[in-house]
């Protein structure tokens, strides 16, 4: 396993500038150029004492250069920092606007999962940046490249009121997001203490996923809930989500082989009469959800 290589406190500097809004970065590239530019400017004189040829103030002279040049650099970072979180800001608005006006390819299959999405063309990376604009209009301020977890499981950071809420993304054009991504989260979330995470996909979730989220901090987004939350902007948040997981999506998928279900009414036993979720590949599979 390759070690991560360190970084500087100037490209750590950066990374938190990214994070940012960028005007906010701009303003503390301006507050740090006056700051540093004040102690720059101050040149020390020599403070000299009999029988000394080394000045007492020595340390402050040696640390000038380092103040000349550092009232340059870190409003520089700052300004760089700005700039990617502008472009990034700039191409998830992008993503978002494509997103909600791409309509689907009107493919008919027998699984709804396999229906065309305009997440289809986009790399794990533009799909990243599209979650991180779906929750930027949510009022959330977003802290993308999390590297929590055995397998750096969190792609998104999420800060709002105080609170870190923690996201991964999964980019899955026809696949089902099973449990196992959900428990990995989950516990995640739990070592960190964080108030709660979103599992975003491009797809769908399973029964299983979908049950083992229920009373947990645990939100499920899927692509059509993700489109919601980008037209709906403000006006829906997803800590809904959080409170109250779904316990169906609007087409279930069988928690045995993944394909889509249908609607059936039981015909006798003890429940004749009631309605339920039947795998469309019935008799080769015999998966069933309650309604």
């Amino acid at each position: 396993m390759s070690r991560k290589r360190r970084s500087s406190p100037l490209e750590d500097l950066m990374d938190i500038a990214s994070t940012l809004p960028y005007w906010v970065s701009l303003i503390l590239a301006v507050i740090s150029y006056f700051v540093l530019h004040h102690f720059a400017s101050q040149a020390p004189t020599p403070e000299m004492q009999a029988g000394s040829y080394v000045p007492q103030n020595m340390t402050r002279i040696m640390f000038q250069p380092f103040l000349m040049a550092m009232q340059y650099l870190v409003p520089f970072v700052f300004c760089l920092g700005a700039a990617i979180s502008a472009i990034k800001a700039f191409k998830g608005r992008r993503l978002a606007e494509k997103y909600v006006s791409t309509d689907s390819k009107q493919t008919v299959t027998t699984n709804p999962q396999n229906r065309g999405k305009p997440t289809d063309a986009m790399n794990w990376q533009q799909f990243e940046l599209l979650v991180g604009q779906a929750f930027r209009l949510q009022g959330y301020r977003v802290i993308d490249g999390g590297e929590v977890g055995a397998d750096g499981g969190v792609d998104v950071y999420l800060k709002k009121d105080g609170e870190t809420f923690f996201v991964q993304c999964k980019h899955w054009k026809a696949k089902s997001v099973g449990v196992s991504v959900i428990r990995e989260l989950y516990g995640v979330i739990a070592a960190a203490g964080v108030k709660g995470g979103f599992v975003v996909t491009s797809g769908y979730f399973t029964a299983e996923a979908i049950t083992f989220s229920k009373g947990k901090k645990l939100g499920l987004i899927d692509g059509p809930k993700l489109k919601k939350m980008i037209l709906a902007a403000k006006k829906a948040t997803p800590e809904s989500a959080l409170e109250e997981p779904e316990t169906t999506p609007e087409t279930p998928v069988c928690p045995a082989c993944a394909s889509s279900m249908v609607k059936r009414k039981a015909r006798k036993g003890a429940n004749a009469g009631n309605e339920f979720w039947g795998c469309s590949q019935f008799p080769k599979c015999r998966g069933i959800t309650q309604i």
